[in-house]
């Protein structure tokens, strides 16, 4: 092509028909110009659809994440209203005068007592965030969501670890110090995870003294009354964040399904 326009160039000059060349000379100019704009076009198209690629894999991926976070978070609901309500059974239960009663009262506490952090499943959004590559996310709605999301994360982070310092100032140090603990677990042989479980049936008829007194020293102590009042509100607090989180995800993933559709 270049050959053929060249050709046209050097018939025109030796004609001397210096307006003619000129006109030629323009016109060659401007299907440069146009083959450029056509090549630039071309390109920003395929640099485009490379583009879009990149952030339909992001998106699906985050998909992905956000669908195991359902179910995450549906779980941690569960968990911290079920702490929050064996806190209200305790804060309501009878003395315990009995073995039996100390067996379902220590139940009832060592519920509260175990301590389990929730782990969010976000790391599509964080490899987003450390790789700069958020900007991929075209859909301001869903980046927002997603922003936002992480905001949850750390509102339940700081509150689990408000939460974490109350349970040590008034529940855990309080058992510690005031009576035996983990009276009902077989301390004699060890195990990989948690010593055996023991009932009521496997407590030595020397020990159910103690065991009583201790359970209703537990039942009547203010301090760690207010502890279990602490943990009643911050795990009802916190269930709800959860199963508030439940909801919004369930939008951010219809919010990704349609975008990927177009």
């Amino acid at each position: 092509m270049i050959k053929f326009f060249r050709k046209i160039r050097y018939n025109v000059m030796e004609t001397g028909k210096t307006g003619k060349y000129l006109k030629y000379a323009i016109g060659e100019i401007i299907l440069v110009v146009i083959g450029i704009l056509i090549a630039l076009q071309i390109n920003n198209a395929n640099e485009a659809r490379k583009e879009r690629a990149r952030e339909v894999n992001y998106l699906k991926n985050l998909k992905s994440d956000l669908i195991s976070e359902i179910d995450n978070n549906s779980a941690f609901a569960t968990y911290r209203y079920e702490k929050a309500k064996a806190c209200t059974v305790l804060l309501s239960a009878k003395e315990p005068t009995t073995i039996e009663d100390v067996e379902e009262y220590t139940d009832r506490y060592e519920q509260v007592f175990i301590w389990s952090v929730f782990v969010p499943n976000n790391n599509t959004f964080k490899e987003l965030l450390s790789s700069g590559n958020l900007s991929l996310i075209k859909n301001d709605s869903i980046k927002n969501a997603l922003l936002e999301l992480d905001k949850h994360y750390a509102a339940l982070a700081t509150g689990e670890e408000h939460m974490r310092r109350e349970h040590q100032d008034y529940l855990y140090d309080q058992n510690i110090e005031n009576i035996e603990a983990l009276g009902f677990f077989d301390m004699t042989t060890p195990a990989y995870g948690f010593p055996e479980r023991l009932t009521a049936a496997d407590i030595p008829e020397s020990k159910h003294q103690k065991l009583i007194e201790d359970a209703q020293w537990q039942h009547n102590d203010e301090m760690f009354k207010n502890g279990l009042r602490l943990a009643m509100m911050n795990n009802s607090f916190l269930a709800g964040i959860h199963k508030d989180m439940v909801d919004n995800i369930n939008q951010l993933i219809q919010m990704i399904n349609n975008d990927i559709s177009n």
